[in-house]
């Protein structure tokens, strides 16, 4: 949140009387608190992606052309890759996918998802 009384920007970690006063801690551990009505929301920026490894290339494939070793990008922008699958219905596939918390659901269709290059060689 921004005090826009003090110039200030923190985070709410307490709310007194009623919510109509915030306490608010600045990243080094100052705290003060303001009034509700004098602070806005600052939006957060995203963390940026991740950057994938070097040696992978894109390919196009269908849920159950993917392989392990194979990465995908998530919703969240970053590329996890493919440790374990499992079959799944008409929905898609379920692939594992390392740092990833839990199976995730690869929908049904194409997507770019991003090979190890002695992978995708014909062989």
């Amino acid at each position: 949140m921004k005090d826009t009384f003090r110039r200030r920007e923190g985070t709410v970690w307490r709310m007194a009387m009623g919510g109509g006063v915030l306490e608010l801690q600045a990243p080094n551990g100052y705290t003060w608190r303001a009034v509700a009505d004098k602070c806005v929301r600052v939006q957060v920026a995203p963390p940026p992606a991740r950057p994938l490894p070097g040696h992978l290339i894109p390919v196009t494939a269908t849920p159950y052309a993917v392989m392990v070793g194979d990465w995908v990008r998530l919703e969240d922008g970053n590329a996890y890759e493919v440790r374990d699958m499992r079959a799944a219905g008409a929905g898609g596939r379920v692939l594992h996918l390392a740092d990833w918390p839990r199976p995730w659901v690869m929908p049904t269709g194409t997507r770019t998802v991003y090979r190890p290059a002695r992978s995708a060689q014909p062989q």
